[in-house]
């Protein structure tokens, strides 16, 4: 009942955690669903594969904030799921992922706070904890920028809280679709390090959390899900077998051995339910 009749924006809604988000949401007695993206390409396969319907596909920016505002008329809910993600694309644009990740970030929440949205949903990342990288450090000020922005929002409606997710598993241009690439070709699979670990989420378990942060925010809230730690190797040994050739091409700079879901402060000022750390 939250989501009938409603009207639904999803930036960066062509994308992996983006396109879960809607499938999840046409499961609903929604009125529309407008998916926004910068990728004409990747909207055209999203139309492809789900028709229109209530849907609909808005090619833009969330670096031009007209288009924003025009995506976002009219619009009771809003996800953001649109980003740089890749630690090595940001690294080297920098500028880019600095405009994309926080100046696109604000002015989806200028634009909700103008149209009386009434909940935005903003997607971090576990890199956004103690960052060693560009990214992450565009991730970890989006976060604060959610918060502080709910906090001093004054007259206006919307609600705004973050959930902050691991490596979405069998996502785009991550581990799965790497090493099946690989065997297809019958090529060495690259690992940085044998000891690398990761958190991971599934797609259906995405689906759920966000269910569960969008029924609990009141506000100002950093949701973190308890998630599954993984070693890079098992998952190559589970794929490819353990007598798969791999190559060890050495750590990228900045990146870790192992991502942590939340500080040990952040920990101290949390509360934990429903299989979830609430930070505020």
């Amino acid at each position: 009942m939250m989501f009938k009749g409603k009207t639904i924006a999803i930036f960066g809604g062509s994308g992996t955690i983006g396109s879960l988000i809607v499938e999840f949401l046409m499961k609903y007695d929604v009125h529309s669903i407008r998916v926004f993206s910068n990728d004409e390409n990747s909207l055209w396969k999203c139309q492809q594969k789900w028709g229109n319907g209530k849907l609909r596909y808005l090619l833009g920016d969330i670096r031009n904030f007209r288009r924003v505002k025009r995506a976002l008329r009219d619009v009771d809910y809003a996800f953001n799921s649109a980003a740089i993600k890749h630690v090595p694309f940001a690294e080297y644009n920098p500028i880019e992922a600095v405009d994309i990740n926080i100046h696109g970030l604000e002015n989806i929440i200028e634009a909700c706070f103008l149209y009386d949205i009434e909940k935005l949903i903003h997607i971090s990342t576990d890199k956004a904890v103690s960052p060693t990288t560009l990214m992450g450090a565009t991730k970890l000020i989006g976060e604060r920028i959610c918060q502080i922005r709910d906090d001093n929002k004054g007259r206006a409606i919307t609600k705004i809280s973050c959930i902050r997710l691991g490596n979405v598993y069998g996502s785009r241009g991550s581990l799965v679709p790497i090493i099946k690439e690989c065997i297809k070709y019958k090529q060495p699979i690259p690992i940085t390090d044998k000891r690398m670990e990761r958190y991971f989420v599934h797609p259906k378990e995405l689906q759920g959390y966000i269910l569960k942060v969008f029924e609990r925010m009141g506000g100002g809230e950093i949701f973190i899900p308890k998630l599954k730690n993984y070693k890079i190797i098992d998952i190559i040994h589970e794929i490819a077998g353990k007598d798969y050739p791999i190559e060890v091409i050495g750590m990228r700079r900045g990146e870790k051995l192992k991502e942590i879901l939340l500080t040990e402060l952040e920990l101290e000022n949390s509360t934990y339910s429903g299989g979830m750390w609430v930070i505020g």
